[in-house]
């Protein structure tokens, strides 16, 4: 192996780094992306420089983005998958076998290629019959869709203070349009999950989301999980609903398929530090 080394610089004072053979990189209309095989912790996806995943631990981002919002509603029939492009989101999905319609609307080409041609196992769930991959602007999908989905996931970047080129591609996702059109899009009963951002490293974005979303839906609650590959370890998402009290109670995926989520993890996830509570509040 033909070890480089890749920075990921988060502030002045602290950065993290993969050390590894750098086996596909491709520099799209959108962004650069990189995957690395690494000695330890298997393939790592780098966009723009920033670590997005490792092989061997995405299944805790990926299980709580989507079995959190789904361990509320009942009898979910369809899902829509903003961003996501490395597949993990969708192999979740997958696992439904209610589930009738899954779309993934995912900007860049590339991110899908790449990750089908370098990451078979996490992307595996992008053949199932039901998936439907849209590559275009998925903020204009959004817009398109009426009374469409049961659950919607926002699997972009995540929002911070600092304006970097794969900050200004998620802009559009956090607009007050973008949100009327999930009330458009959603489904009674429905709800949207999407990434706030580290409440160590990106607090004021985290507490700019969390006031915006609490005042556009009725309801609306942070989660925090442990994020082993990501700069502080601890990252934010929030779930929000109308017309769902956001109340996790429906397992509909058998425990051994999930390698980290249960009920006990999502009801923990919705528990917030006393820290936290005094940023939000």
């Amino acid at each position: 192996m033909t070890k480089q080394r890749f920075d990921d610089q988060h502030t002045p004072s602290y950065g993290s780094y993969v050390e590894g053979e750098l086996i596909a990189h491709e520099t799209s209309e959108w962004q650069d992306i990189k995957i690395v095989q690494t000695e330890t912790h298997g393939k790592v996806m780098l966009i723009d420089d920033v670590l997005m995943l490792s092989e061997d631990t995405h299944h805790v981002y990926h299980e709580h983005m989507v079995h959190l919002p789904l361990s509320c509603i009942e009898n979910p029939k369809s899902a829509l998958v903003i961003g996501g492009g490395d597949g993990g989101t969708v192999n979740e999905l997958v696992k439904y076998k209610g589930l009738e319609k899954i779309v993934l609307a995912e900007l860049d080409e590339a991110v899908v290629r790449v990750s089908q041609e370098t990451l078979p196992e996490l992307t595996s769930g992008l053949k199932d019959p039901r998936v439907e991959i849209r590559i275009g602007d998925g903020a204009a999908y959004l817009a398109e869709q009426e009374n469409a989905f049961d659950v919607i996931i926002i699997d972009s970047t995540d929002v911070c203070e600092e304006s970097t080129a794969v900050q200004e591609n998620a802009n559009p996702l956090i607009s007050p349009e973008f949100f009327g059109n999930i009330k458009k899009a959603i489904r009674p009963g429905g709800v949207t999950c999407q990434m706030l951002g580290s409440p160590t490293f990106y607090s004021g974005g985290m507490e700019m989301m969390y006031h915006r979303l609490g005042g556009l839906f009725t309801h609306f609650k942070p989660f925090l999980m442990p994020t082993p590959f990501y700069i502080s370890g601890d990252w934010g998402g929030g779930i929000f609903s109308d017309d769902n009290d956001l109340t996790p109670k429906y397992e509909h995926v058998p425990a051994e398929e999930l390698l980290y989520f249960n009920l006990d993890i999502a009801r923990g996830a919705l528990a917030l530090p006393n820290n936290v509570r005094k940023m939000l509040g």
